[in-house]
């Protein structure tokens, strides 16, 4: 029973995710079809990616606020590259997603500046840059590209589509690096202890900074897939994507406070807020509307529910000492 206990607090997202497919199910029949969550996850890889990042960052004792707009600037600008060439499409897209990741680590390691105020600043500096470019209408390119296209229309038979195989790859890529990599380790270092970490010799700054550089580079496949898959660019796209990635991640069970979390919960934690919102439009009892006061006040109770568990440690840890 400890260890049943023990496992399901370290995995309390499966059980929400249970939950959720449980619900579905009883609300439509058909929810629970091979086709329907294949739909799901693709609609929903563009914000798993991006909460990947997110999570690094998070992890690592940070936060970016800036991620839904950078998302929508990286599918403008794999868009507009698109005309031209499928890998200058995908290379400048990805290079300029890991420069704006950067310049954020460089903000708040360099120039000191707090994560929140720093990535606030450049959500809203890259959102008017991509009004400004579109001029607040929905971008298409005028030359399509058929195979930059393919990236996220293409598909291995009738379920495994293409973007779920991209997010399946990085999910797992960034499990292997949070778990037996160096650099992932420092991450959960920095998050829990920064002053620990700099008397281990681990270069905290150096750390923050890859952290926000994976981040920039989850948007930017993340772009590179929306405009992809759609074939034009909204200048309104990814808003509030911010918000939904970090709600992915409490729900998932990454403490925000840092140095606490998995990634395999983080992807929970996105595929549950996909699921809620197919739910959503399943039924017909509530309108959508609510569907943003649910997932606030699931985000709510996970980080009370964080706070009793760290108080908890806390106060036991402090019994130790005492003995």
């Amino acid at each position: 029973m400890r260890k049943i206990k023990h496992f399901l607090g370290d995995n309390a997202a499966i059980i929400g995710l249970l939950f959720m497919l449980l619900l579905g199910t009883l609300i439509n029949s058909s929810f629970l079809t091979l086709g329907n969550l294949s739909n799901i996850l693709r609609q929903n890889s563009t914000i798993t990616i991006v909460t990947l990042g997110m999570a690094v960052v998070i992890i690592s004792g940070s936060i970016d606020l800036s991620v839904g707009s950078l998302f929508c600037l990286s599918a403008f600008v794999s868009s507009y590259l698109s005309q031209y060439n499928t890998v200058l499409a995908i290379a400048g897209t990805l290079l300029f997603g890991a420069l704006v990741g950067y310049v954020n680590g460089i903000l708040v390691t360099r120039m000191r500046i707090h994560p929140w105020i720093a990535t606030l600043s450049m959500m809203l500096g890259l959102r008017g840059m991509v009004l400004v470019l579109t001029g607040e209408n929905t971008y298409k390119p005028k030359v399509p590209n058929i195979s930059f296209e393919a990236v996220a229309r293409g598909s291995i038979g009738p379920y495994l589509n293409y973007p779920l195989i991209i997010t399946i790859i990085l999910v797992a890529a960034f499990v292997f690096m949070m778990k037996y990599t160096r650099i992932g380790r420092d991450f959960y270092v920095c998050g829990g202890n920064r002053e620990a970490a700099k008397m281990m010799g681990i270069n905290v700054n150096r750390a923050i900074n890859m952290a926000f550089v994976l981040s920039g580079l989850m948007c930017a496949i993340s772009g590179i897939i929306l405009a992809a898959r759609l074939g034009s660019v909204s200048p309104l796209a990814g808003d509030g994507n911010e918000m939904y990635a970090i709600a992915a991640c409490v729900v998932g069970g990454i403490y925000l406070t840092g140095g606490r979390g998995k990634i395999s919960g983080a992807f929970i934690g996105s595929v549950i807020v996909g699921l809620l919102t197919n739910i959503f439009n399943m039924q017909s009892l509530l309108s959508t509307f609510w569907e943003s006061v649910i997932t606030g006040s699931l985000v709510l109770i996970v980080v009370l529910l964080q706070q009793i568990s760290a108080r908890r440690a806390e106060h036991n840890r402090k019994i130790y000492e005492m003995q």
